[in-house]
């Protein structure tokens, strides 16, 4: 009985750190995914804006995508995880030379709920993507 207790106890604890990293990784790779959706639409989408703010429209449109997977998502479209909304998305326009040349979109503020704490992600996932589609400045624009 005793051996039994010690042995189970070392096992619960073992498959229970294993689930926490294993569901910890899948949903890091979730919002990945959807950081790298978003980065590579704000890339290859027209930008609007003749300073580093982008426009509103802009700005909704790459969290959308990164949150639902769509730029204009339907009504009642449930987010790619749990918790998270357009508020923990941010997009950063880098600007060489006058012009757009990078777009980075990161996940800040959200937290992965494993068994034994809350993972609060701060900046991570991140990319950048390079800028590839027409910088269309609206007067006035951003």
């Amino acid at each position: 009985m005793v051996e039994f207790a010690i042995g189970a106890s070392l096992l619960a604890t073992v498959f229970g750190g294993t689930f926490t990293w294993g569901f910890s990784l899948y949903r890091y790779n979730q919002l990945e995914a959807g950081v790298i959706a978003g980065a590579r639409y704000a890339a290859l989408r027209n930008y609007d804006s003749t300073t580093t703010t982008p426009s509103s429209a802009y700005t909704t449109a790459v969290k959308n995508m990164v949150v639902y997977g769509s730029p204009s998502p339907a009504a009642g479209t449930a987010p790619i995880l749990p918790g998270l909304t357009t508020s923990n998305v941010t997009l950063t326009v880098d600007f060489n030379l006058g012009v757009p040349a990078g777009m980075t979109v990161a996940i800040t503020g959200y937290q992965i709920n494993t068994l034994f704490k809350k993972i609060t992600l701060t900046g991570k996932p991140k990319i950048r993507y390079t800028f590839q589609a027409l910088w269309n400045p609206v007067a006035g624009g951003g």
